[in-house]
């Protein structure tokens, strides 16, 4: 996520004010192993039916490809985006933190990576970066506990970076319905003495994939957050389960 931190920084230097124009998004490392119902509380964890078996076999290339939002799945308007190379490492001084950190460095620790894509419309007013991962066995419902326990405890904490200190914050939000697990929060991330990004992030469990959706808008973006999250989580969980 380095680069697009770098960038939401530079547009925040260039304005008076930080309008977040360019974002912080998914940043993975190329060889990291990496409706009518009523919506959920906020920052409840959404589930859907648990399948007789839990799966235990790594989804296929052809299955987290087919995960991963195409610009055909978003409203008109959007482009598509080439992601560039770069990774920042972040880690939290609490180890409890370490998972919310992790997903912001882009490394999945004992996951195989699988599609990257970014999109962004207007002026980079709106971005989106999103990842798909893989585990063996119970890898990653094993994560996605430790996530849930960091989101619970983690409201506030510290990450290094690049041999710098900075203050991260983390929000939960309504949580998209549609897989079996999946959870929902804002992330602000303090790149510099008063200069806060604060980017959405929807973290979906399907079987032993996970989809990583990041969404990084201007105060007028912000809004189209929920549905194009719904749309990441539902087409993700049909792949995932194809």
């Amino acid at each position: 996520m380095r680069t697009r931190i770098s960038r939401g920084l530079a547009a925040a230097l260039a304005v008076s004010a930080l309008s977040l124009t360019a974002a912080c998004g998914g940043g993975a490392k190329e060889d990291t192993k990496k409706g009518g119902a009523d919506k959920p509380a906020a920052g409840a964890t959404t589930s859907a039916a648990p399948t007789s078996e839990a799966p235990a076999t790594p989804l296929t290339d052809a299955q987290m490809k087919a995960g991963v939002l195409e610009l055909k799945d978003l409203p008109s308007g959007w482009k598509a985006t080439k992601r560039q190379t770069g990774n920042t490492v972040y880690k939290a001084e609490k180890a409890e933190c370490q998972p919310i950190a992790a997903l912001m460095s882009g490394d999945v620790d004992g996951a195989t990576k699988g599609p990257s894509v970014d999109f962004a419309v207007g002026n980079n007013a709106s971005e989106i970066a999103e990842d798909v991962v893989t585990f063996p066995g119970t890898g990653a419902a094993d994560f996605t506990k430790k996530l849930t326990t960091a989101l619970d405890s983690c409201p506030d904490f510290a990450v290094t970076a690049d041999g710098g200190k900075m203050k991260m914050s983390v929000k939960k939000l309504t949580a998209p319905q549609g897989a079996e697990e999946a959870h929902a929060f804002e992330i602000g991330l303090e790149v510099a003495p008063g200069i806060t990004i604060k980017p959405n992030m929807v973290f979906v469990r399907q079987g032993t994939g996970v989809l990583r959706f990041l969404h990084l808008a201007d105060a007028a973006g912000k809004k189209d957050f929920d549905g194009l999250a719904k749309t990441a989580t539902e087409k993700f969980a049909k792949a995932a389960q194809g």
